[in-house]
């Protein structure tokens, strides 16, 4: 089967997943967004070795990114560990995860500015105000009509994408050679 084709179709899963239960999609996106806060707190740690900044911003970003990198252990890890409590806990998460997201734009803001090579950090840093409006401005159930919604746009776009796929493949047969 060609992959593409394959892609389609797990999308449009995931898609269908989305819509039948939002709420267990919503704490696949709380994981997500922990994992996503890992990876980015040992990407800026690697990246800021890189860049010829004074020490005390090399430790104040390492320190910022190691309390990201907590969060999103947490993130992680408080979903299983509670799942009795789980509505709870992703709602308490989304809050910690926003709060620290703001912390975190805020203090980039004070350490990069007016230094060289700042526009990645400064991109982070809006990036990151911008997640954290999002998770404040969520309300439970605004949260799972939006995973509804984006579930089925998903859906949608899986099936057309393996369709077209399926049709724009070349038809493949094998020759035999007689001589």
């Amino acid at each position: 089967m060609n992959p593409r084709i394959f892609l389609g179709i797990l999308s449009a899963v995931v898609g269908l997943l989305a819509v039948i239960n939002p709420q267990s999609s919503i704490e696949a996106i709380v994981i997500l967004i922990g994992i996503g806060a890992i990876v980015n707190g040992i990407n800026s740690i690697l990246k800021v070795k890189r860049f010829s900044f004074s020490p005390y911003f090399e430790r104040t970003v390492i320190i910022k990114n190691v309390a990201g990198i907590l969060v999103g252990i947490l993130a992680v890890i408080l979903p299983f560990a509670f799942f009795n409590m789980i509505q709870k806990i992703v709602r308490i998460i989304l809050y910690i995860q926003a709060v620290f997201l703001l912390l975190s734009a805020i203090s980039e803001f004070i350490l990069v500015s007016g230094t060289e090579n700042s526009a990645p950090f400064l991109t982070e840093a809006v990036c990151s105000i911008f997640i954290a409006v999002l998770l404040f401005m969520l309300p439970a159930d605004f949260g799972v009509r939006l995973v509804r919604a984006a579930g089925v746009l998903i859906l949608i776009s899986g099936i057309i994408f393996a369709f077209r796929e399926w049709k724009s493949s070349p038809t493949e047969v094998e020759a035999e050679i007689i001589e």
